[in-house]
């Protein structure tokens, strides 16, 4: 069974939202950067 359009940026929001809170408490270095790309993929495909 499939997800709906809904259900799919709930999820993705859901991820994002605990992805932003983890970024915050992360030292800079190459790790913030991947995972602050991965951030901003997923805020993209919601305003998509």
């Amino acid at each position: 069974m499939g997800m709906t359009d809904k259900q799919f940026n709930g999820y993705v929001r859901f991820v994002l939202d605990d992805i932003l809170e983890v970024l915050e408490k992360l030292p800079e270095g190459e790790a913030k950067d991947k995972l602050q790309k991965l951030a901003d993929n997923l805020q993209k495909t919601l305003e998509d």
